[in-house]
């Protein structure tokens, strides 16, 4: 199917060199399909509709390049620690693909500038979220479009090698929950996670899950996820800045 007889995409996408272009400089060869990465770059909010009704959005792309991309990580960081166990190369794969990181790659590779979404509140959990499922499904448009080889070289030589420290982040505890708890248990503070779905944020997005953290009946930190871990880790990276002022 081609998207470009059907749908309007010179009133949402730059021109058709523009966007080209635009891919080329962020992936480092040169696209073959584009309406793979203009797929991947449709945020549920701003879905297309076909004449038959169906919505066309990066989410099944954003699953596809989930899936892809822990594979690649997985076999990077298995040949780069041939020493390491099972333990440690699970934890490195987490901190490289959780959702905060892979909010902040969305960024550095510019691939932000081109997502096209209706969703209008400013709010830094939502836009990491927004951000992180495009940049997955992003990985998702480079493999159907070029294969697995051609896309775990993109993901080494242009995100790892270029904007991962990946020596410092597996020596680095993001496990802010487990941080938390420790403090807690040390200080013989009482500690509680508060987590609920958050019915009063975005409906056009996914569930939002918030936690709150009270310490001895005093809430310290307020944080929000797609998941229920997800929350309570942010809100854990919260409270220990404020415990820590």
């Amino acid at each position: 199917m081609h998207l470009e007889l059907i749908f309007p995409f010179k009133k949402i996408f730059l021109s058709s060199n523009k966007f080209y272009n635009s891919i080329k400089k962020i992936v480092g060869f040169n696209p073959s399909n584009l309406e793979f990465y203009r797929i991947a770059l449709i945020h549920k909010s701003a879905s297309l509709i076909t004449n038959d009704g169906s919505f066309i959005n990066n989410e099944r792309l954003e699953y596809l390049g989930d899936a892809i991309l822990d594979a690649i990580i997985a076999e990077y960081l298995f040949k780069k620690f041939p020493n390491e166990n099972e333990g440690f190369l699970t934890k490195s794969r987490s901190k490289i693909v959780n959702g905060e990181h892979l909010s902040h790659l969305t960024e550095k590779t510019n691939i932000n500038k081109l997502i096209i979404s209706n969703i209008k509140v400013k709010n830094s959990n939502y836009t990491r979220n927004l951000y992180e499922d495009v940049f997955e499904a992003f990985i998702g448009a480079v493999f159907l479009d070029k294969g697995y080889e051609k896309t775990k070289k993109f993901i080494i030589k242009k995100i790892i090698q270029k904007h991962i420290d990946i020596n410092q982040l597996a020596a680095t505890d993001t496990n802010y929950k487990s941080q938390l708890i420790e403090w807690a248990q040390r200080d013989k503070k009482a500690i509680n996670f508060d987590t609920n779905k958050d019915e009063t944020k975005i409906k056009a997005y996914k569930t939002v899950f918030v936690s709150h953290i009270m310490i001895e009946d005093k809430i310290f930190g307020e944080g929000f996820g797609s998941s229920k871990k997800e929350a309570e880790q942010n809100a854990a990276k919260v409270t220990l800045q404020n415990i820590s002022v």
